[in-house]
Formats: structure tokens, sequence, C-alpha cells
């Protein structure tokens, strides 16, 4: 007695069944039945994660093919940017050098360090004072007037 309810029940539920369910076993069992149908065994058999899957692979490749190119030349670009702000930075810092230099060279303290050291010039009342190493001979300056010259310099 047991038997035949749970087959009256397994029946039941397997009779009620969705139009859509019942078309794509129809459908199914048609194929199979006509010549040359995709029944079980045929090479004609539908998979649609398969496909899917395979068209999202295609796309992925496709994408990469054509953003890998563009990702690359940013790359590059990218790298050449940070080659030039370094650059940049140490023309900057030159720049900056060679303004202190500049605003030194034409300073009176240089014209005076200059004077002193190059043409051997003395403020009046200041004394010349040259320092000499042992055996080498240091040769006045050529301005340097330890006697009475003429009125032409001679």
């Amino acid at each position: 007695m047991r038997q035949s309810t749970a087959l009256r029940q397994k029946a039941a539920r397997t009779a009620v069944k969705t139009p859509q369910r019942r078309s794509r076993h129809a459908r199914r069992a048609r194929a199979q039945r006509a010549p040359g149908g995709r029944g079980p065994g045929t090479a004609h058999t539908h998979n649609p994660w398969k496909r899917r899957a395979f068209f999202l692979g295609l796309a992925a490749i496709l994408l990469c093919a054509f953003f890998l190119p563009l990702q690359i030349k940013s790359w590059e670009l990218q790298s050449e940017l940070n080659q030039l702000q370094n650059k940049k930075q140490e023309l900057l810092l030159q720049q900056q050098q060679a303004q202190q230099q500049l605003g030194y060279y034409s300073s009176d303290a240089y014209a005076d360090e200059a004077a002193r050291q190059d043409l051997g010039l003395v403020k009046p009342g200041e004394d010349l004072v040259m320092s000499a190493a042992p055996g080498a001979t240091k040769p006045l300056p050529k301005n340097n007037h330890t006697g009475i010259t003429g009125p032409y310099g001679d």
C-alpha cells in the first residue's frame, strides 16, 4: 500500500510540468526521432554554457589584443615623463647655482677679491703681503710700482 502511494505522488509531481519544460522535452524527442537530428551521441550536441564561456574567452582575448599595446605605450611614456622630470629638477638646480654665481661675480666683493688676487692691487694704506713657498720664486705683479716712473709708465 505504501508503494502505491509513493508511486502516485511521484507521478503527480512529474505530471505537473511547466509548458517550457514540456516543449523542451517535446523538441528533444522530435529531434531524436527525426532522421539526422540532434539526438544523443551525435556531433551536434548543444551546451549553452560552453558557448558562453567560449565567447567570453574570445572577447577577453580581443580586448587584450587591442588594449595591451596601448597600455605598454602608456608605461613607456610614463617612464619617459619620469626621466624628463628628473632632468628638469637637475637643470633647475644648475640654473639656481648659475644665478648664485652670477650674483657673486657681479658683486663688489668679487671685484675686490679679483683685483687683489689676479692683479695684485691693494687699497690705499694697505701693505702687499705675498706668501712664498720654499725654493720657488714668485714674480711681482706687473702693476706693482716700486720705483719712480715717468708719465708714460716707463
